[in-house]
């Protein structure tokens, strides 16, 4: 118990560093207080190692629009706890979420983006090796380190992004920055001109940064989707289209993970439904398998091509 206190406390005291004084929206504070305050909920059970019984109490109080954030820091404290603890090959065995595959391996990114000087959660293969989606979702975990880099610094940090333990290759930055791009948002929510300023000034990174972006703004803000679109709208046309393919991302995460939403996203207004369609159409065409995750990228940029700026294309046939 002591331990998981300890920790809790630890991982808290990185989240005093976000800097909010870059949002602009009147609602911007309270909306990732409340965020954060399911995702804590998560990182609190994780760190505890509560049983599936309890966790599922828990999680039946939080919003099916921050069951995401939930499960994040829910793997966030699974970490935590094995990267001391360390009483299995790897953390995956003790998630036991209903779905949010994707959110473990954003958790265990972000806990080794900010663990110092705790150790980290190891990423040599051989301590995956029973676990086969590892090569092909590494990104994510990559992307929880840029998130957990850039928001404990209050700005975009290249030098700590680029040298953090787990890029092995350029390749791998795109990973990285695009889990920074979401934390911009939070840094700099409803502030089109500061953000768009951050996406200028790294223009070899603006593309997958901007698509971090598009995952954030559709992820805060599923309680109202009609503003998703808005805000996409206030950024440079020139970032629009990695906006879409971020947005669709966010929403083909939802699809594959969690059936119990469903319903809710089948209201989505236009044309955020028509992104909805695509990203399970694109999902329907795929085997998830090797590759799967740059197959579907490579299909949700042909979907944006036939996009016109923000306006959906007349008929839904690739």
């Amino acid at each position: 118990m002591m331990l998981a206190v300890a920790l809790e406390w630890m991982i808290k005291s990185r989240l005093k560093s976000l800097d909010c004084s870059g949002q602009k929206g009147r609602q911007d504070a309270s909306m990732v207080a409340d965020i954060i305050q399911y995702w804590k909920a998560g990182v609190a059970g994780g760190l505890r190692r509560l049983s599936m019984s309890r966790l599922s109490c828990l999680e039946a109080q939080v919003p099916w629009t921050r069951r995401i954030f939930f499960w994040e820091g829910y793997a966030v404290g699974i970490s935590a706890r094995y990267a001391l603890v360390q009483d299995s090959a790897n953390p995956r065995s003790t998630y036991f979420a209903p779905g949010y595959r994707f959110m473990f391996w954003t958790g265990l990114g972000f806990w080794n983006g900010v663990s110092w000087p705790f150790p980290p959660v190891s990423l040599a293969p051989e301590r995956w090796a029973d676990v086969p989606e590892f090569d092909e979702e590494y990104s994510l975990v990559l992307g929880g380190a840029g998130f957990s880099i850039t928001a404990s610094s209050g700005a975009l940090n290249k030098e700590r992004l680029e040298s953090f333990s787990g890029v092995r290759n350029l390749a791998d930055l795109d990973g990285v920055y695009r889990g920074a791009g979401r934390a911009l948002w939070f840094l700099c929510m409803h502030n089109p001109s500061k953000l768009s300023g951050v996406l200028a000034a790294h223009p070899n990174h603006a593309k997958t940064l901007a698509e971090g972006v598009g995952i954030a703004i559709t992820y805060t803000q599923l309680e109202t989707p009609e503003q998703i679109f808005s805000d996409f709208a206030s950024l440079p046309k020139q970032y629009w289209p990695s906006l879409l393919n971020g947005s669709r991302v966010a929403l083909a995460g939802l699809v594959m993970e969690d059936a119990r939403v469903h319903h809710h996203l089948d209201e989505f207004p236009p044309p955020l439904n028509v992104l909805l369609d695509e990203a399970r159409g694109g999902l329907v065409s795929l085997t998830l398998g090797p590759g799967w995750s740059r197959r579907f990228v490579e299909t949700c940029e042909r979907y944006t091509s036939r996009w016109v700026g923000l306006q959906a294309p007349k008929d839904d046939a690739l």
